[in-house]
């Protein structure tokens, strides 16, 4: 029989491990839409849930991007996900997003971590902030070629986003790709995009999906959670280049 002292000793360091594990929350139950809504004018691109991941599939004749969206909204959090890419599927994850005016194209603006169809580019994991036909890249990875290594198609990659105050961090498979200080977007729902395809389109495209699994956020006790980042900070550049979106 244990001692009591060591009983109780044990009892203090099971429950001190415990507070220190983060409080995860799975955003994604693996069988169906709960929690999670699709965004984007009709026609929409084609969605789904199949074998515990999010699925879409671009459709020729979709005039505007089309969205896994959460329900809830988000401020400060650290997410982590997997995500697959087949082909030059265009997309990436959104967050702190807005809605936007009934007239606009697309509809909803944020913050977007790049999954980049390029195999030369290579920018997956770049920050840039979308609004409609526009983009402004905050950090690309084009003078990074550690990060530019870290994705792979036709592979489960890792993500994780850390957005605290107005510190932005990007890991992809556990690589530092972007770490920057912006505020122009402070809390929002989720999304992930699946890219308008016009209707005299590349038809191989259609092929291609993309898949988002095990998805989980958490949103409390984040400067404890928080992970360092070798990659320094750095102010977007407000000169930065607007580029039309292809």
């Amino acid at each position: 029989m244990k001692h009591p002292f060591a009983m109780a000793l044990a009892l203090l360091c099971s429950l001190a491990a415990s507070a220190a594990e983060p409080a995860w929350r799975d955003l994604f139950n693996g069988r169906d839409l709960t929690g999670w809504k699709i965004v984007g004018a009709e026609p929409k691109a084609k969605t789904w849930v199949e074998a515990g991941a999010l699925t879409g599939h671009m459709v020729r004749g979709t005039p505007e991007h089309t969205f896994f969206c959460t329900e809830e909204s988000f401020g400060d959090f650290i997410l982590e996900l997997e995500c697959f890419q087949t082909g030059g599927f265009n997309t990436g994850i959104l967050f702190r997003c807005v809605d936007t005016p009934p007239s606009a194209t697309v509809r909803l603006h944020g913050y977007q971590v790049k999954i980049d169809p390029s195999p030369t580019r290579r920018w997956t994991g770049g920050l840039f902030d979308d609004y409609g036909k526009n983009w402004l890249w905050l950090q690309t990875l084009k003078d990074d070629d550690r990060a530019r290594s870290a994705y792979r198609f036709n592979e489960w990659a890792r993500f994780r986003i850390e957005a605290i105050g107005r510190t932005l961090k990007v890991w992809v498979n556990g690589i530092p790709t972007a770490h920057l200080l912006h505020d122009k977007y402070s809390r929002g729902p989720l999304a992930f995009k699946i890219h308008s395809f016009a209707a005299n389109g590349d038809p191989a495209q259609e092929k291609n999906l993309i898949r988002y699994r095990r998805i989980r956020i958490l949103t409390s006790d984040l400067a404890r959670h928080a992970q360092p980042m070798d990659l320094p900070a750095r102010e977007a550049d407000p000169t930065q280049t607007v580029l039309p979106k292809p």
